[in-house]
């Protein structure tokens, strides 16, 4: 004969409790990170590029709505809050408005002759997300290193003098 056995409903109440609060403290204080080193960049040319992505993100298929950045130069740690927003449309789906929020901080570490950039995201989130949104992240920093593409000189692409 099998051994039943019951659980009073003050003990199950607590273990739910339990789990709700672990699961809350889980959700609003979880942070994914990733690393990114800029060698052959000085620690003192990728800080101002670091702040002006931060500033200026771009997107090709988000709205900013919102783009909050605090620098601490003395920790060179960046703070962000951004709002996304698009109006996603696709072949025989509905249109679907979506928003996503981020919360990050950017920091600079290492010396100066081989700098390491740490993106962390403040939220409890899906870490393949924040891995595509900090290389994005990072991609944009390297475009702000490389500067514009300067047009060709005049004459450059003109034919010798025969």
């Amino acid at each position: 004969m099998p051994i039943q056995r019951s659980v009073s409903p003050s003990v199950l109440k607590r273990t739910l409790a339990v789990a709700a609060a672990s699961f809350a403290v889980a959700s609003t204080t979880g942070c994914t990170s990733r690393t990114q080193a800029f060698e052959g960049c000085s620690a003192e040319r990728l800080w101002p590029a670091m702040i002006a992505t931060a500033r200026t993100p771009d997107y090709s298929d988000w709205k900013v709505m919102d783009n909050y950045v605090h620098t601490d130069d003395s920790t060179r740690t960046i703070d962000v809050f951004r709002t996304l927003k698009r109006t996603r449309v696709q072949p025989y789906s509905p249109t679907r408005e979506e928003e996503r929020s981020w919360k990050f901080q950017i920091e600079l570490e290492g010396s100066s002759e081989s700098p390491v950039v740490r993106f962390s995201a403040r939220q409890f989130a899906v870490p393949d997300h924040v891995w595509r949104e900090a290389d994005r992240y990072f991609a944009q920093v390297r475009g702000t290193l490389k500067g514009p593409e300067e047009p060709p000189a005049a004459g450059a692409n003109a034919e010798p003098a025969r």
